[in-house]
């Protein structure tokens, strides 16, 4: 019994020393990595709630074409766009590999989803360089460069929920 409790004393000690060490370290800021179209773009996770596969949608008349719907998940409501679409982006994809990304409650109001021709994974700044592309809209807030020299534009999801452009969807 006084072995167990040793162990488990040990356990807890290096548990905690290896918390202490882990809060000394940097922060490493991590993106959301997706593609609309041939283009990829960088999320914060922050403002996302939830990446989920395609759900059904009810569509709305007199909408832009890229203006999909409105979907209900877990009793609420989210207005769904196409991202590529959106852009002006008329690539195929394959429909499986699409995914809706729900915008989180940190954006306030906003119920909004995008649909993205496809979730990279995630992506490490510390691990990129930032790069001078222009930026062409107010909602792109920084250009970066990868390992492979891939270009990856980082999206400020608040100001994307609120640019007038994005919510006129009537046509």
């Amino acid at each position: 019994m006084a072995r167990d409790r040793n162990r488990l004393r040990d356990f807890q000690e290096g548990l905690a020393k290896r918390l202490r060490l882990a809060a000394e370290l940097p922060q490493r800021q991590s993106r959301l990595a997706i593609r609309a179209g041939d283009r990829g773009y960088l999320l914060n996770l922050d403002d996302i709630s939830e990446v989920a596969p395609l759900a059904v949608m009810a569509s709305a008349p007199l909408t832009q074409p890229w203006f999909l719907g409105v979907t209900n998940v877990r009793g609420t409501l989210y207005a769904v766009s196409d991202f590529a679409l959106w852009l002006g982006l008329h690539v195929a994809s394959d429909l499986n590999a699409k995914r809706l990304i729900l915008l989180g409650q940190r954006l306030g109001k906003v119920r909004a989803g995008l649909v993205v021709t496809k979730v990279v994974g995630l992506r490490l700044l510390d691990e990129m360089k930032a790069h001078d592309a222009p930026l062409m809209r107010a909602w792109e807030s920084a250009s970066w460069l990868d390992r492979d020299g891939v270009g990856w534009i980082e999206v400020d999801l608040e100001k994307l929920a609120t640019d007038a452009e994005f919510l006129q969807v009537v046509r």
